[in-house]
């Protein structure tokens, strides 16, 4: 069974809300084996609607790649944008079945 764990509530340098999630056990982002992700939920700004992307993650929640380039589990939701529930598809839709919340993720 896929789980993932919040592992930095709040990850800074991205545009919009980035949480950076940690897998057990690790799953295939951008072809390689990755125990972190990170997901960021953008608002929308002036013609561009909000978005949810997913990136390769490192244990500090920055990208584990080179490039930006949005992975499987990526989406455009509708508005208004509920954070929560973005977080939860896009995991969703890479396979976690189950999402452990804790207060002690910083």
């Amino acid at each position: 069974m896929a789980k993932a764990s919040v592992h930095i509530v709040s990850v800074p340098g991205f545009f919009g809300d980035a949480r950076c999630f940690r897998f057990d056990p690790p799953r295939v982002l951008d072809g390689v084996e990755r125990e972190f992700v990170t997901v960021v939920v953008s608002p929308a700004i002036g013609m561009h609607g909000p978005s949810v992307s997913v990136y390769p993650g490192r244990e500090d929640g920055g990208c584990a790649t080179r490039q930006l380039v949005r992975q499987t589990g990526s989406f455009t939701p509708a508005a208004p944008v509920d954070v929560e529930g973005c977080y939860a598809l896009a995991l969703m839709m890479l396979g976690v079945t189950e999402l452990e919340t804790s207060e002690a993720a910083s």
